[in-house]
Order: C-alpha cells, then sequence, then structure tokens
C-alpha cells in the first residue's frame, strides 16, 4: 500500500460522502483508504464496504435497504471517474457540474468522470440498493484506457468537462460481478483476486461498450413498474426456491404475462427464471454441505430435489465437484472453487416450474 502511495500520491481520490436521516448522520471518506459501514438496525440493514483500496483506485460494495428515506451528499474534493453497476434499486443523484440529474436503473452500468464537485441523492424507504462501483483519478481512467485508438477514447471521454456514459450490464459483466462478490479467498490472496477481476471487469466493460453495444439484443422494453415486479419476482424465488410456483402463477403474483416475466428476468438478472431457482439452491446445499451436519441426500431434500442423483449431477455441473467430495474437502479445507451458472442450465428435475 505504501509503494502505491509514494508513486500515486498526487493523484489519490479524495472525497467525501455524508449519509443523513432524523437521528442518524455518518461521513465517510474516499480516500483509497479501507472503510465500512453498518447503519444501526433502527436506519436498516445491509453494509457499504470498500472491496480494494489503493490511492489512485478504490473499488466498493454498495448493499443496503434503509427503513426511512435517507438523504446522501458528496464533496469530490479532486477530479473522479466513477464506473457504477446496478443491480439493485435504481438511483437519481444531482451534481454541481450540470443541471439535470444523472439516473441509473437496475440492470445498468454508468460511467461518470468530472471535475472538484458536489453531489446529492436520496435512498428511499425499504428499497434494495445494491451497486458495484469502481472509483478512480483521471489519470489512472488514462492509464486503464492507454490502448484505446483516439476515436475510441472520445467515445468515452467526449469534449466536455463532465461526461455520463450508461449501458446495459450483459450476462458476460453479471459474470464477473458475480466472481468478485463471491470471492472464495481471503487474506493477500483475496487482494490479488479483488484486483484481477477489477481489471477483468474494466476490461470487458470497455469491450462490450466499444465494440459489442450495437450487437447486444434489447428483447424487452421493461418500465419502472415492470422492473419493480421482476424484483419481486426475484424475492419470491429466493424465498420459495425448494417449492417454487409455476411461470404462470409467479406472473400472476407480480401482475406480468408470462413473456415479460421470462425475457425480463433474464435482461435484468442474467438469469433464465428456471436457471436463477437451481442457483438459489445450489447455494444453499454448498452451505448445508460446509457444515457437515447433513448427508448429500439429506441435503438434496433440504434444498428441494426429491431425487439425490439429479441433485448431485446439478451440483457437479455448478462447482465442478461431486457434493460428498465437496463435503470432505469443506471440512478439511473449506471451498475449492465457487461457479456461475451457464445460461442453458433448464434442464434439471425442478417440480413447479414448467419447462421453457
Amino acid at each position: 500500500m505504501e509503494h502505491y502511495a509514494n508513486i500515486y500520491g498526487h493523484e489519490r481520490i479524495d472525497a467525501k460522502k455524508t449519509l443523513a436521516c432524523e437521528g442518524f448522520s455518518h461521513t465517510y471518506r474516499l480516500d483509497g483508504g479501507h472503510f465500512e459501514i453498518k447503519p444501526p438496525e433502527e436506519i436498516g440493514v445491509g453494509a457499504c464496504r470498500s472491496l480494494l483500496t489503493r490511492g489512485n483506485i478504490q473499488m466498493t460494495n454498495f448493499s443496503l435497504t434503509f427503513n426511512r428515506d435517507i438523504q446522501a451528499n458528496g464533496e469530490f474534493n479532486s477530479p473522479r471517474t466513477e464506473l457504477v453497476f446496478c443491480l439493485g434499486h435504481g438511483i437519481e443523484w444531482g451534481t454541481s457540474l450540470k443541471g439535470d440529474n444523472f439516473g441509473i436503473d437496475t440492470g445498468q452500468s454508468a460511467l461518470l468522470y468530472g471535475g472538484v464537485r458536489a453531489e446529492n441523492c436520496q435512498y428511499l424507504r425499504d428499497a434494495n440498493y445494491r451497486f458495484l462501483s469502481m472509483d478512480m483519478s483521471p489519470e489512472q481512467f488514462k492509464r486503464m484506457t492507454s490502448g484505446l485508438t483516439e476515436d475510441e477514447r472520445l467515445r468515452f471521454t467526449g469534449n466536455e468537462a463532465v461526461f455520463f456514459n450508461k449501458n446495459r450490464i450483459t450476462p458476460a459483466i453479471r459474470l464477473v460481478l458475480s466472481q468478485i462478490w463471491e470471492c472464495p479467498y481471503s487474506g493477500g490472496v483475496r487482494e490479488l483476486y479483488l484486483e484481477a477481476k477489477m481489471l477483468e471487469l474494466f476490461a470487458v466493460y470497455l469491450n462490450e461498450s466499444l465494440y459489442e453495444a450495437e450487437r447486444i439484443p434489447q428483447t424487452v422494453r421493461l418500465s419502472k413498474d415492470d422492473m419493480a415486479s421482476l424484483q419481486q419476482a426475484r424475492e419470491i424465488l429466493q424465498r420459495d426456491y425448494t417449492e417454487p410456483p409455476t411461470l404462470a402463477a409467479l406472473a400472476r403474483s407480480i401482475c406480468l404475462n408470462e413473456f415479460k416475466l421470462k425475457k425480463g428476468f433474464k435482461e435484468m438478472f442474467g438469469y433464465t427464471v428456471h436457471a436463477y431457482v437451481i442457483e438459489q439452491r445450489m447455494q444453499q446445499a454448498r452451505h448445508l454441505l460446509e457444515q457437515g451436519s447433513l448427508t448429500v441426500t439429506e441435503a438434496a431434500y433440504r434444498v428441494g430435489y426429491g431425487n439425490a442423483s439429479h441433485f448431485a449431477a446439478a451440483f457437479r455441473k455448478k462447482f465442478g465437484v461431486r457434493p460428498g467430495e465437496y463435503a470432505i474437502r469443506s471440512r478439511g479445507a473449506g471451498p475449492n472453487r465457487t461457479g456461475w451458472l451457464a445460461d442453458d442450465d433448464q434442464n434439471e428435475d425442478l417440480p413447479g416450474l414448467l419447462p421453457f
């Protein structure tokens, strides 16, 4: 860390943000140092914490739900470039550099850069906010885009003092985001892994923003009400993954037609409905096997599988190892890998959901 400070001390991120409501006010700094915020239980649940900290770049995970409206104000005392990925409730914010508000919705990414500025926004009560952001100095941004041609760089920077570019989060980006959130390592190895994944995330973002945007199909248009309904669908599947509703029943419960449910769910979350249920089952099964108190058959039944062989096949496809072997390894050395469900994982034995 000292090495980075010596090289890039002149371009350190220098910013502070304040979260406030009646009876609560908390200010934290974005300055290349580690931080973690957990609001008191009477204010909300979740946390905002830095995942990777360098003097000139910082990666932050914001995952919070407040039980009252929260005002947020920020002061950025040095120029700053920010890349944000939104997988929860969308948000709008204002900046002193421009009269209009900026906004980002669920399933979108946004690149914002500008000079010294103030910003403000409001977090709404009971909204599920989940962002991953990369804050960096303009010099660091230039280094990370040094391989682009001048025309390509202009697509990101334009010619104005403040620039805002918004794109859809693609399945390839979701894959890297999931690997960051599910990092299986600790200590120094964790920092190496996260730094590599951060660079990979930025590379995938640049590639898809520059070269793939025109080839990404916009399969379905989603209003804010549609996105709120899809968030509700995801919450239902997180809760009822052992006995999931049929597609028709799920569509009725969230007041969407089945087409928009299927296409919109994949658009927003990178999974089919079916694959998302399997993901919930596999993650829960992994935790059960790590605890070591259940047999493989018991774990399969606990997560909703009536057939242990179907469960074993799904588990091996997900994690690359048989569940029995995974349980033995976990007791000795912990999990050895994580994975992400492929888009075509739609043929497992899953009672309740119809094939599609």
